[in-house]
């Protein structure tokens, strides 16, 4: 069995046009919620063996954010910024097959592409700044072999918000 943790980086700041997209820092409701959403993943007991982002500014503080309250490790994955869902697949597949559980910090639309691949019966249009989704693949013994998943939870920082 593998489980893929899906983390979008918090909101960033577009105060100074002048930073290339990589330089973009997170403004300060993004800090305020990857803090949040790091305590949700403490409080839900998430346990990523590794964790990988990309290393863009905004993915690189959210991660080790995210890192530094579960206690895990951290690398970085230069191909994640500017990938595509299925450019990220083809990583995927390389994994460690020893490693069961893997958090991967990055960027949309990648994000809510790969998380609407693995669960394509329940089509969402956006994983929103912060969000993380956890997908479970009974089946896969292998990252090479991941198939249809299952949705172990979703969050984002407004969800206990959210109207209708």
């Amino acid at each position: 069995m593998k489980r893929l943790i899906l983390m979008r980086h918090g909101k960033s700041s577009w105060k100074n046009p002048i930073i290339s997209d990589f330089d973009r820092p997170l403004n300060n409701r993004g800090k305020n919620d990857i803090v949040k959403i790091s305590e949700i993943l403490f409080e839900k007991s998430v346990k990523p063996e590794l964790i990988i982002s990309s290393p863009a500014k905004r993915t690189k503080v959210t991660a080790e954010k995210v890192a530094e309250t579960l206690s895990k490790k951290l690398h970085f994955e230069k191909d994640f910024y500017e990938a595509f869902y299925d450019e990220i697949i083809e990583i995927i597949k390389d994994f460690d097959d020893h490693i069961q559980d893997i958090m991967l910090v990055i960027h949309n639309p990648a994000i809510t592409d790969l998380r609407n691949h693995f669960l394509p019966e329940d089509y969402i249009e956006n994983i929103p700044t912060s969000g993380v989704v956890a997908i479970e693949f009974e089946e896969a013994n292998s990252w090479r072999n991941l198939g249809k998943g299952k949705e172990l939870f979703y969050e984002y920082p407004k969800k206990g918000s959210d109207v209708g």
